[in-house]
């Protein structure tokens, strides 16, 4: 099959576009500038240069194609994120990105299927009860008002026809060696200090990016449609994770700096966000996709990124 990828040089969008050649894909990369040519060459896609945001340059590059996977995205470093406007690029291809994407998509007769990742972040504090997409609450913060934005054009995407799906995943958080942000939460480890960002009791659902990208494919090759979760089998409440942590570059234990210093890098609300228990369950994505993640909580993750990093 033909699929166009946006976002085919980020954090996620290269695993995925390796994923798509092996199978024996083709696959068509949005590119931006002459850097993006260069990286979507070397990953053995073909560069097709176009305007996100003009649905008549999508249009143009997106024909013959059989499926979208639009995984662009501007998310800011941690440390960046409690600053003004920084947001507005994300925000920026979410909205009119994501509806320049479908508009062109709708215009090709051949395109049946567009992928979008989205987030579970705007899930509200369920304590220890487990949760999914056809049962929890949305409590969104303003930073992510625009990932409900990019939904509701997926959908609109796969309502149009009774051909035509729009797969939704809600990814937990990413972490793995390709994460910037995983990179330094571990070099804060082996100094023997976290950061703390939740009650002890609070469960974090998080997925390792391989992980992710190998869902992306799962949901695309399945028949699935709709909105999904894709998270670790077994998420970690705080302390958990800290134990993790720790396990994985060899301390008995680390030591939490005060959530205050949380007011460094994040807004209140995102703060308040963050502390949520969001305990997701992946159990509806398996079973409509057969997908299994390989690895299955952060005792194995993080250990699996002491060893590379």
């Amino acid at each position: 099959m033909r699929v166009f990828v946006t976002g085919a040089t980020g954090v996620l969008g290269q695993p995925v576009v390796r994923l798509l050649l092996e199978a024996g894909h083709h696959v068509a990369a949005l590119c931006r500038s002459a850097q993006n040519v260069q990286q979507v060459v070397t990953l053995g896609a073909e560069a097709a240069e176009a305007d996100l945001f003009d649905p008549d340059s999508l249009t143009a590059v997106m024909a013959r194609c059989d499926a979208v996977f639009h995984l662009a995205t501007h998310i800011p470093p941690v440390a960046n994120m409690g600053k003004p406007g920084v947001w507005q690029q994300n925000d920026h291809i979410r909205r009119e990105g994501t509806r320049s994407v479908v508009a062109a998509a709708e215009r090709i007769e051949s395109l049946n299927c567009i992928v979008y990742p989205s987030v579970s972040f705007m899930y509200a504090d369920k304590g220890a009860e487990w949760m999914d997409a056809t049962n929890a609450v949305l409590d969104t913060p303003g930073p992510l008002e625009s990932t409900l934005n990019a939904e509701a054009e997926v959908e609109r995407f796969g309502a149009s026809t009774a051909a035509r799906r729009a797969l939704i995943l809600r990814f937990g958080g990413f972490y793995g060696p390709a994460s910037a942000d995983s990179r330094q939460t571990l070099e804060m480890a082996r100094k023997g200090l976290t950061l703390r960002v939740a009650d002890r009791d609070a469960y974090k659902s998080m997925i390792w990016i391989d992980d992710a990208a190998s869902a992306v494919m799962a949901a695309f090759e399945s028949d699935a449609d709709g909105t999904y979760d894709v998270v670790e089998n077994a998420p970690s409440t705080q302390s958990g994770m800290v134990a993790a942590l720790a396990a994985a570059v060899g301390r008995k234990r680390l030591w939490a700096l005060p959530p205050a210093m949380l007011r460094l890098f994040l807004s209140t609300e995102m703060r308040a966000s963050a502390g949520r228990s969001q305990r997701i369950s992946n159990r509806r994505f398996r079973e409509a996709t057969g997908w299994n993640p390989g690895v299955v909580d952060q005792l194995h993750g993080w250990r699996m990124m002491s060893r590379t990093d």
